[in-house]
């Protein structure tokens, strides 16, 4: 019911946030910014190392409610509890590239035939979810389950080719893990080994399953680190920071415990990339690449110092659509960058677009490198 109301007065939404800076401009650019010449190869690829852009037949999305699209467009913090799903960074398709900027808006352009993407604000169950399976309050734990889910979607589907098309799977789990679930812990060791145990048992799954894939995996940020960094916030963002971070945000919490925690999310990122690099997750036939961009994430700074609230909804926890839009481009220009090691600071939409280039034109992996 809620989402049925919310997509009623979705203009009337549009209009308030964009009066806000937190819709993208769509006035910025008149022409995609990348030239379309071979980026789409003669003949399909054998292996992954040589996929370019325009290969990529289908796309999907892993996560919690930031990869759901909670509160991208909402008139109030209660509007996180909504899913505008179509906007996600990594699973929505909703309009085009120069509108919506999401991953799969990008590689729309070079494949129009791409499939899986969501095309309507709706819950994971629903049709229009397609295969983003994203869902709020997931944990590292439900990863297995989540990958199980969009393995059955994707057999059911008629118009996927499980042998021959190449997707595209993006993974971006772990804050929920580190806001309400960490402080429940009393042995942290064993909650790093079975974040570690929940990666690799879903990446096994999805390498045994699924033929011709290539895995996105996104670390959570520091949310110590990014909540230190949220400076002269209106006095409306504090209780929502403290309801859905309570494990980190609480006036309560001392120095040496925050400082503990930040120590254990850089722990659980490197575990991230340690398990993405491990030779079996890099064949010919699948390949996962770590984007580093989101472990070490700065929030934009205004003029005066204040925090650029513009990149994220009503309860300045959850990405806006213009934060939804700089996600997707950090995420697309880290699939080109050959050290993945480039921006972590979110910024307007094209401020810096990488294109495939005739020298480089695949999506970079760990065995294409020159």
């Amino acid at each position: 019911m809620l989402l049925k109301i919310t997509n009623k007065f979705q203009p009337i939404l549009h209009h308030m946030n964009w009066k806000e800076g937190k819709v993208q401009d769509s006035q910025r650019l008149d022409q995609f910014p990348c030239s379309l010449n071979d980026t789409r190869s003669p003949v399909r690829p054998v292996t992954v190392h040589q996929l370019r852009p325009g290969d990529i037949d289908v796309v999907a999305a892993i996560g919690d409610s930031l990869t759901a699209g909670n509160g991208a467009m909402s008139a109030t913090a209660l509007g996180a509890y909504t899913e505008f799903r179509g906007m996600s960074f990594s699973g929505g398709g909703m309009e085009n590239w120069s509108t919506m900027l999401t991953l799969p808006n990008i590689l729309k352009v070079f494949n129009p035939s791409l499939y899986g993407y969501a095309t309507e604000n709706v819950l994971a169950r629903d049709k229009g979810a397609y295969l983003n399976v994203a869902e709020p309050m997931t944990l590292s734990r439900d990863l297995v389950f989540q990958v199980q889910v969009l393995i059955q979607r994707m057999r059911r589907d008629s118009r996927i080719d499980m042998k021959n098309h190449w997707k595209l799977v993006t993974i971006f789990v772990g804050s929920n893990d580190f806001c309400t679930d960490m402080c429940h812990h009393d042995n942290m060791l064993l909650f790093l080994k079975n974040h570690e145990e929940d990666l690799y048992k879903a990446l096994t799954v999805l390498r045994n399953n699924v033929p011709h894939l290539v895995v996105n995996l996104i670390p959570a940020p520091n949310m110590v680190y990014l909540q230190q960094q949220m400076e002269n916030v209106p006095g409306f963002c504090k209780i929502p920071l403290g309801f859905t971070c309570s494990c980190l945000v609480n006036r309560f919490y001392s120095p040496e415990y925050l400082q503990k925690a930040s120590e254990l999310i850089t722990h659980w990122q490197a575990i991230d990339e340690q398990v993405a690099s491990l030779a079996e997750f890099q064949t010919d036939d699948f390949a996962v690449l770590y984007h580093s961009f989101m472990a070490n994430m700065t929030i934009p700074k205004l003029l005066h110092g204040g925090t650029d609230l513009r990149y994220f909804g009503k309860d300045c926890v959850h990405f806006s659509q213009f934060g939804h839009a700089a996600m997707a481009n950090l995420l697309w220009n880290n699939m080109l960058q050959e050290n993945r090691r480039g921006d972590v600071e979110l910024k307007p939409p094209f401020d810096r677009f990488e294109c495939p280039k005739a020298e480089r034109p695949f999506i970079a992996t760990m065995k294409n490198k020159y």
